[in-house]
């Protein structure tokens, strides 16, 4: 295979994967603009036919998925792949080739989101929040079901990223970078990534159970109309959604003003003002309180006064922080002898379209005002102000500001400058009118001529038609950076950050983008064989795995219409996955990644082994997916339109019984074989792993005795039988029985490397961290078994 391809294909490196994150984000962003660009056109002029109502829901939909979720967020995430290790003076990520593996998650849940448009029935057409019924009944086809399923990849990528960069910063910093001494944008980074951590698996159990009803049948979401008032299934989804839409806003936003408080100070010859009191109100006020906000989305729903009260009071309380970082942030430029380059007009372009993003967020967060505004153009304008005004200006200046870091050149000062100046005038054209269209519904895609909105459309389409030109001129800088570029000093602004310091101790060594004959950035951090982009640290199996799991969607997504193709293709896709499981567990077998860290600031976790925190983060991450999953089922029961059934009639609560028995007691055997390799115990180690396999295996096989049973009487109990029971049992138990199975293909792996001598009473992680993991899945179901068997 050709070096160069290979490289980008293979590499672990934190920097590669950050230049991949970066270019795939642009490419991502490109299908965004495109469909906002045809968005624009349909609503230039009143009764327009360019696209019909369906072309233009799909492309609504898609646009806003694409636009937060594959281009803002994945920009975000290359700095923090290339620019953050740097800081901290990290070698690499904790975990390379998990870093690997969550990128090819992003790119082929990409992938799959839009190839929903070339199957029947088009793409998703609920608007990026994906509403019900919008997202299940009336929209069938295999096209929403994909670009649901590319969801559900995009959040396992970033569950995995989380938990890799939380390791990185509370493990990886080089000596004398206290937490103190953390640098801002790492500081911002960490509190995006708790956002993420605790958000996004809100929406992947509300993914699943999605999915769910359109694949196999069960109507979680989707309970008919002919069985009387549906219980809940729009509030539900909404309560699901906007629990992770709403810190979204700021795992969004955080990151962009992250990068303002490095531009700042560099280019106001100041400190940032009030360094500690940003901190402080960040992670204090703004990252618990995003979680407790989520509900003024749905002011208008039929809620209680008493929650709209609570949560328009939370909204405002939320905006105090935000306040607060403003005036700090204008504070830092007071007195100051500012240097208006491109990354500093980038970063006062963010704050100030922030600052009316938020003046006008003020009047959403009213419950009375919100029945005005709620579902029109002002909502619009306020969130793309917020959203991508503000976030889009700071990640901008940050790439102005770090490509030198990145190509070794700098970029050309006058076609910069003219990209500012027309996004900044393109923008505020395309947005601002949206203001005035308070009374026009957003969600339409024609209109009768208004005299009002005819003025505001064409106006905005104008502006968007400014603000995507100007995005080419951005693209020309950056190639014109790569090829042609002058050479950039080590650090062309003066900053006194780690990451512009020539000879960084500890960070990576692999080459920047590419070979250009800048400043020497191989010689950061000689150690050894040079860990990163080195042949020997290539690894083909995130990119497999990822793939492998690609396949087997899409062959999911066929499956109610295309059966036989369906079951070929994920057959296909499990095949490559077993292969990539097997051959990474032959590597690890082997140490072939195994890479010393060097000394390391660790405090508070000196005692805690890192892999022992990952897993608990993990963990952490699947109790809010079930969380949401064992909640939602709680409400549709108290909900239910029918009677429930009693308990007995339709589970045998002694075979449930027996099996909880079996599945604690695999818990005990887990323990003893964890105390067995605590103290170098190998065969009672190994004997009590097949203990807890055999005890797993049990559990496993009672559910498919019991199911078959449900499957086969004259009254068939089955998940697409159009109940709630029938629904809610076979998602949950199902999903849980898929853990314990997930736990045994782990024991198989934890033997076969006992046999080979891979642990010792100084080397336990693996086994330790599938203790913690069983002890978890014993644990849900100490809240499964009596839920459906005897309440």
């Amino acid at each position: 295979m050709d070096p160069w391809l290979k490289r980008w294909l293979f590499s672990t490196n934190h920097k590669d994967i950050g230049i991949l994150y970066f270019c795939s984000a642009l490419y991502f962003g490109f299908i965004g603009a495109l469909l906002a660009v045809f968005m624009r056109v349909q609503l230039s002029v009143p009764l327009n036919d360019f696209l019909g109502a369906s072309a233009y829901d799909q492309a609504v939909t898609l646009h806003g998925l694409i636009m937060i979720l594959w281009f803002l967020s994945p920009l975000a995430i290359a700095f923090m792949n290339y620019i953050m290790p740097l800081q901290i003076g990290a070698k690499d990520m904790a975990m390379p080739r998990l870093n690997a593996f969550g990128y090819w998650l992003f790119v082929f849940g990409g992938i799959t989101a839009t190839l929903g448009f070339f199957l029947p029935g088009g793409n998703a057409q609920g608007g990026w929040t994906t509403y019900v019924p919008l997202s299940t009944t009336y929209t069938p086809g295999p096209g929403p079901t994909l670009a649901f399923l590319g969801l559900i990849m995009l959040v396992v990528s970033i569950t995995i990223g989380s938990v890799n960069i939380l390791l990185t910063i509370a493990y990886m910093r080089a000596p004398g970078i206290t937490w103190r001494k953390v640098p801002m944008f790492t500081w911002f980074v960490l509190f995006t990534i708790l956002q993420m951590l605790f958000s996004f698996p809100s929406l992947l159990g509300g993914l699943l159970m999605l999915v769910s009803d359109r694949v196999l049948g069960t109507v979680i979401f989707s309970l008919p109309v002919s069985q009387g008032v549906a219980a809940g299934g729009a509030i539900l989804w909404d309560d699901i959604f906007w629990f992770f839409g709403h810190p979204e806003v700021y795992v969004v936003l955080l990151p962009g003003f992250g990068m303002i408080t490095e531009i700042l100070p560099v280019f106001s010859g100041r400190p940032l003002a009030e360094r500690n009191i940003i901190l402080a109100v960040t992670g204090a006020v703004v990252v618990p309180l995003s979680y407790l906000v989520w509900e003024h989305h749905m002011f208008i729903t039929g809620v209680s006064l008493t929650e709209d009260e609570a949560f328009s009071v939370a909204t405002l309380l939320i905006s105090l922080p935000f306040d607060v970082i403003i005036l700090a942030f204008v504070k830092s430029l007071g007195r100051a002898t500012i240097k208006l380059s491109v990354p500093m007009l980038f970063a006062i372009g963010s704050i100030i379209l922030f600052i009316i993003g938020g003046i006008t967020g003020v009047f959403l967060s009213s419950f009375v005002l919100d029945v005005v505004f709620r579902g029109t153009y002002f909502v619009v304008a306020h969130f793309h102000y917020v959203m991508v005004g503000a976030a889009i200006f700071a990640l901008f200046g940050g790439i102005y500001y770090y490509l030198p870091k990145m190509t070794g050149r700098m970029w050309n000062e006058p076609v910069a400058m003219a990209h500012f100046i027309i996004s900044f005038i393109g923008f505020n054209i395309l947005y601002f009118p949206m203001f005035f269209l308070y009374e026009m519904p957003r969600r339409i895609y024609t209109y009768q001529s208004i005299p009002l909105w005819n003025e505001m459309n064409f106006i905005a389409t104008i502006g968007a038609y400014i603000f995507a030109g100007a995005q080419v001129l951005l693209v020309i800088n950056l190639v014109y950076t790569v090829r042609s570029g002058k050479i950039s000093p080590p650090n062309p602004w003066g900053a006194t950050g780690l990451e512009w310091t020539p000879n960084i101790m500890g960070a990576s060594s692999a080459p920047s983008l590419p070979a250009t004959g800048g400043h020497d950035d191989t010689s950061h951090g000689e150690h050894g064989g040079g860990y990163g982009g080195h042949e020997e640290h290539y690894s083909e199996r995130p990119i497999q795995l990822a793939g492998g799991l690609m396949v087997t969607l899409f062959g999911l997504s066929l499956l109610t219409t295309f059966q036989r193709s369906s079951v070929l293709i994920m057959l296909a896709g499990f095949v490559l996955i077993a292969y990539a499981l097997i051959q990474w567990g032959a590597d690890d077998t082997k140490d072939r990644f195994k890479f010393d860290e060097g000394v390391t600031e660790k405090w508070p976790f000196v005692n805690i082994p890192k892999l022992r925190l990952g897993m608990w983060v993990f963990i952490s991450s699947d109790i809010i997916v079930f969380g949401a999953i064992l909640a939602s089922d709680i409400y549709l029961r108290v909900n239910s339109p029918v009677a429930w059934p009693l308990p007995g009639t339709i589970h045998d609560i002694t075979l449930g019984l027996v099996a909880t028995i079996i599945l604690l007691t695999s818990g005990l055997t887990a323990v003893l074989a964890l105390e067995s390799a605590k103290e170098g115990k190998t065969r009672s180690l190994i004997n009590y792993l097949w203990a807890t396999f055999a005890l797993g295996a049990a559990f496993i096989l009672l559910h498919v005795y019991e199911w078959y049973g449900y499957f086969t009487k004259a009254n068939p109990f089955v998940p697409w039988g159009g109940t709630l029971p029938e629904s809610t049992y076979f998602f949950t138990v199902g999903l849980h029985a898929a853990h314990v199975s997930t736990g045994l293909g782990v024991m198989i792996y934890l033997i076969n490397k006992a046999r080979k001598g891979g642990f010792s009473k100084g080397n336990i992680t693996g086994v330790e961290n599938f203790a913690i993991y069983w002890a978890f899945v014993d644990l849900v179901w100490v809240f499964v078994f009596p839920l459906f068997y005897l309440i």
